[in-house]
């Protein structure tokens, strides 16, 4: 299209320079955005930055909840777990909605309903009230993964999406990072309620600049690297959920994407309660001491993006299949990892080779989203991205509760070694997708797909 501009991609992901002048200018707006407009960029990761505030605060703040509104550690937990199943259960349909309609308008109206809900947490008067807000609160998250994924695909050409989902993510680091330090100050001071009710005001604001969003055509930004069909708009979306399923179970790399999800979520979620049960049981750390090392190793996730997805995405701006070999052989490594922890012989060394998993398992999710973006057809793209997490269940549902059992009748380290495997069969299923990613991400840029979608 004509309003999509031409830059030299190479010049903008690869700049000559070296130290740290050069990271500066690797992650300058610019270059991230290959010389797009930066402003959608900013808006939706500040929305997820906001997000993880109040995920990363209610965390930090659910034992003086518990005590307050007269919780149990079971009640309190499964309140926990009816949040997150509550967005697992709504991102589909809000994947389904978003391939059909305004995704700006379901992005700034999710915002909006998550920092409602927020501040009706610091309001619970009753336990009933906050399983409410939570639920609710979570509910207005779900809109971030499918909405915000399908918009950057949309607003960015493929060259700058390794860059430009790493950036999406670090906002989780960050949330992470400065949630709990925020949290814990603000409530220190002036209760448990204050931080949900002060939390939510730069979402507000943030909702007010996401108004101003436009929405992008769908599979512009991919037609156009082809040079065809980039003036068309593209076919209109399956008539229905089922049809839409039945598009993306038609492109090989997602059925293996789907295939390989449990073993990616029990490895992902599974890493940080089992961590820090082995600096409990096998190095008897305090609390104090496991908080220090959490403290420690977060900002390790920042680090590691910032090196190494510029390298990633410069190869991959020449050849985009190796975003799925790049997962898969990162996926392997962090299982191996996490294998040699277990059984470290000192803690110094665990710790060691937690910062090195903190690192390279920080990467694996903005090189995943851009491989689903660049092989999902654009007007199924939001659903691709929900599913995800779906096809996660089965491994976050069954397989952890049995990495539990072994724990209790092997230990910690044994029920670790599981993780091995795990990583290794998830890497060999996403590898065999290599031979067909590069002819997927090829009928998504000129257009193929359609006939898959009318």
């Amino acid at each position: 299209m004509s309003d999509i501009p031409t830059v030299d991609v190479r010049q903008s992901v690869a700049p000559r320079t070296h130290g740290l002048r050069r990271l500066l200018r690797e992650w300058a707006p610019s270059s991230v955005t290959a010389g797009a407009p930066a402003f959608p960029l900013l808006v939706l990761t500040g929305l997820n930055a906001v997000d993880e505030l109040d995920r990363a605060a209610f965390a930090v703040l659910l034992p003086d909840i518990r005590e307050h509104l007269g919780l149990s550690n079971a009640g309190a937990l499964a309140l926990v777990a009816a949040t997150t199943v509550a967005v697992v259960l709504i991102e589909v349909p809000l994947g389904f909605l978003a391939d059909r309609k305004s995704r700006v308008r379901i992005a700034v109206r999710g915002a909006a309903v998550w920092a409602a809900f927020s501040i009706g947490t610091g309001l619970a008067a009753s336990v009933a009230m906050l399983i409410v807000m939570r639920i609710g609160a979570g509910a207005g998250k779900a809109v971030v993964t499918p909405t915000h994924s399908s918009l950057l695909a949309d607003y960015y050409p493929p060259v700058a999406r390794v860059k430009v989902f790493s950036v999406h993510r670090l906002a989780s680091s960050l949330g992470q990072i400065i949630g709990p330090l925020l949290a814990g100050v603000l409530a220190s001071f002036l209760g448990w309620r204050f931080p949900f009710i002060a939390l939510a005001a730069p979402t507000l604001v943030l909702v007010l600049l996401a108004s101003r969003l436009r929405e992008p055509v769908r599979g512009a930004r991919d037609q156009g690297v082809a040079g065809a069909g980039a003036a068309t708009a593209p076919a209109e979306p399956p008539v229905g959920p089922w049809r839409t399923m039945k598009v993306l179970a038609g492109v090989p790399t997602i059925r293996r994407i789907w295939v390989a999800a449990p073993f990616l979520g029990m490895a992902l979620l599974g890493v940080p309660s089992l961590l820090s049960l082995v600096y409990e049981e096998v190095y008897g750390l305090s609390t104090a001491q496991r908080g220090a090392v959490a403290a420690l190793i977060e900002p390790l996730q920042v680090a590691g993006v910032l090196v190494a997805m510029p390298v990633v995405g410069r190869v991959a701006a020449d050849r985009p299949g190796f975003l799925l070999r790049f997962v898969a052989e990162v996926g392997v490594v962090d299982g191996v990892l996490l294998g040699l922890l277990a059984y470290a012989p000192h803690v110094a060394v665990a710790i060691t080779l937690h910062a090195l998993l903190a690192a390279s398992i920080s990467t694996l999710a903005p090189a995943f989203l851009a491989l689903v973006s660049l092989v999902a057809p654009p007007r199924a793209r939001a659903t691709a991205f929900s599913t995800m997490s779906v096809f996660a269940i089965p491994g976050v549902a069954v397989l952890l509760p049995l990495i539990g059992a072994m724990a209790d009748s092997f230990g910690t380290q044994a029920s670790m070694l599981v993780m091995v495997p795990a990583s290794v069969a998830a890497g060999v299923i996403l590898a065999s997708a290599a031979r067909f990613t590069t002819r997927d991400i090829e009928a998504v840029r000129t257009g193929g797909t359609r006939q898959d979608t009318s």
